[in-house]
């Protein structure tokens, strides 16, 4: 199998960092189908057999987790080897290009371990590589490979920065106002030699789906919690779910460095939440309803139920964001069936 090549130095404000540059030709990243159960460690003794719905939780955020590491890996690829796109980037938060190599990183040994632990215990593990057919655009730092996500035409849902700010909670139905309007946009170069305004819109739009999909994935783990009955798979669950939080409340404090845009066909309307404009200072989860309005209100992650935050919210939520622009109708019936399985669906 081809190796990757070496890690690109990444530098920024603070310091030069070697980071280890991950791609998806290798055999670790492709799913690890070939990989039989006896060459990985066992689940340990005493932990419990994971349930049935057990294993379908995992299944599904192992395909939630390779959906994510593909589109990371386009952010990643451009933010090190696209310098106009990095300073774009950079035009926000300085960090935001390193963010995206590290965050490769974590969403790609999500992936590696979740499918694992499936052979470990002698469950299929999940393989996505027939799926890779989407075209990226032929841009400096993009490889030209297939891939399964599309970053060319994206609607954000941008509700989650009001949402957090409100005391009011999704799961007693409550609704939200978009901070910016994103429709139909690239959040990547579709071509080179493009302006720096142009590029500036890209990088916004991008800005706000960083966050979007993290914070899509922290209210997913966090509704599979409950339902978990083995130890061990409760132990992963929780686990990776902490990380998730972690990387949207950083892309989350990122767009304080969000200047005002307006395109012309008015499909991208961005304010100026520089300066703590907006709220944008406010990062931390307002208290809210949860479980039940007796109770006092608490700082929680919202929405958490099945019904807005499980596997099938997530796919209808993702195939509506245009992520999947391009892809056969194989993959997405086969998401929803993964979707179904993992929300205890029949």
């Amino acid at each position: 199998m081809e190796q990757q090549s070496p890690a690109p130095v990444m530098e920024t404000g603070h310091a030069t960092e070697r980071r280890r540059f991950l791609g998806l030709a290798g055999s670790a990243a492709v799913g690890l189908v070939s990989l039989p159960a006896a060459s990985v460690p066992a689940a340990a003794a005493g932990s419990g057999r994971p349930s049935k719905r057990d294993v379908a939780i995992l299944r599904f955020l192992a395909a939630a987790e390779l959906v994510e590491t593909d589109l990371w890996q386009q952010y990643a690829e451009l933010a090190v080897g696209n310098p106009a796109y990095m300073e774009a980037l950079e035009a926000i938060d300085d960090d935001l290009p390193v963010y995206t190599v590290d965050i490769t990183e974590d969403e790609l040994s999500h992936a590696e371990f979740i499918n694992a632990y499936l052979a470990s215990i002698g469950e299929q593990p999940v393989n996505l590589d027939q799926f890779r057919t989407i075209v990226p655009p032929a841009v400096a730092g993009l490889r030209p490979i297939g891939r399964l996500t599309n970053l060319t035409g994206l609607t954000v849902d941008t509700s989650y920065f009001t949402r957090y700010q409100s005391t009011e909670n999704p799961d007693f139905g409550a609704t939200f106002p978009q901070i910016a309007t994103i429709r139909e946009q690239p959040a990547i170069p579709t071509s080179n030699g493009l302006d720096e305004d142009t590029l500036g819109a890209m990088a916004r739009v991008a800005a706000f789906h960083f966050a979007s999909i993290e914070q899509g994935g922290t209210s997913l783990y966090d509704q599979f919690v409950p339902f978990v009955k083995s130890k061990q798979v409760l132990r992963i669950v929780s686990s990776i779910y902490a990380t998730e939080a972690i990387h949207y409340a950083i892309f989350r404090d990122s767009l304080g460095g969000v200047t005002a845009f307006r395109s012309g066909d008015g499909k991208l309307v961005v304010p100026d939440l520089t300066e703590g404009q907006q709220g944008s200072s406010h990062v931390m989860p307002k208290r809210c309803d949860f479980l039940d309005k007796r109770f006092p209100t608490c700082s929680v992650i919202r929405p958490s139920s099945t019904a807005n935050a499980g596997a099938v919210a997530t796919v209808r939520a993702l195939a509506a964001s245009n992520l999947f622009k391009g892809q056969s109708n194989a993959f997405l019936q086969g998401a929803l069936a993964l979707a179904k399985a993992a929300d205890g669906v029949a």
